[in-house]
């Protein structure tokens, strides 16, 4: 993979809309980036842990884990730790970004999220992860 000082990240897309993750990681993918879709928590966690992405955009509203629980997982392992998480959900009230901020999440957009909003994300993401010059 290629390191983050060329504009692109490594982005896992955890959302249990198959269609939706697959649309977006194609828009990620146009936008330039390495981009690796899971359906579900386990299986986020588990994809985190092998590909090390460098931003885990992560849908709240799960069946089974939800993305608040995958959010602790992946703060708790040395692995991804480090990984900037980003809540995409439908859920915008304060109340809900007091809650992803308690769980981990770096950064809370609200559905259905602007791909102006979100490449301008990743563009500061991606400035902030690239080696001084």
């Amino acid at each position: 993979m290629t390191s983050a000082g060329d504009g692109m990240l490594r982005v896992l897309v955890v959302d249990d809309n198959h269609d939706a993750a697959d649309t977006l990681a194609m828009l990620l993918e146009m936008m330039g980036h390495d981009v690796k879709t899971a359906n579900d928590g386990l299986e986020a966690i588990k994809v985190a842990k092998s590909e090390l992405p460098q931003v885990v955009l992560l849908d709240i509203g799960m069946p089974g884990m939800n993305g608040y629980d995958v959010a602790r997982k992946l703060r708790e392992q040395p692995e991804t730790r480090g990984v900037v998480l980003v809540a995409m959900t439908g859920w915008g009230q304060d109340e809900d970004r007091a809650r992803s901020k308690e769980a981990g999440f770096d950064h809370h957009l609200v559905k259905p999220v602007e791909p102006s909003v979100l490449s301008t994300l990743l563009a500061q993401l991606a400035a902030s992860a690239a080696p001084p010059s």
